[in-house]
């Protein structure tokens, strides 16, 4: 009975720990900008209530560039441009499973928008 019991609660924890995946949000992932925009690779990743933009690659690989909320099927937050030392106010919007589109607003009427693709 030990080992009927053992072997479920192996089986349990393998299914519980794969179907994580199956839950995550759809904006979570490894995106890459535009090479226009110095083609960098940016994670978003849950962040306690929100999601963070990490920079995973370049001059500014690990610091923190963004952090947004859900907010129906968009994501409202900060983004900061890194370079200039600069936040402005964003939102990212799915544009299917693999494109993001991702805008920094100064007044919400001054605008600068991307196209971020899923790597």
């Amino acid at each position: 009975m030990k080992k009927i019991a053992k072997k479920l609660m192996v089986t349990s924890l393998i299914v519980l720990i794969s179907g994580f995946n199956a839950y995550a949000d759809p904006v979570e992932g490894m995106w890459k900008r535009p090479a226009n925009k110095g083609g960098t690779l940016e994670q978003i990743a849950a962040c306690g209530d929100a999601f963070c933009v990490t920079v995973r690659s370049g001059e500014f690989n690990g610091q923190v560039a963004g952090k947004f909320k859900r907010d129906g099927n968009k994501y409202v937050g900060e983004i900061t441009d890194l370079a200039k030392k600069k936040t402005y106010s964003g939102s990212l919007a799915m544009q299917g499973a693999n494109k993001l589109k991702m805008a920094g607003c100064v007044l919400k009427i001054l605008c600068s928008k991307e196209v971020w693709t899923r790597q």
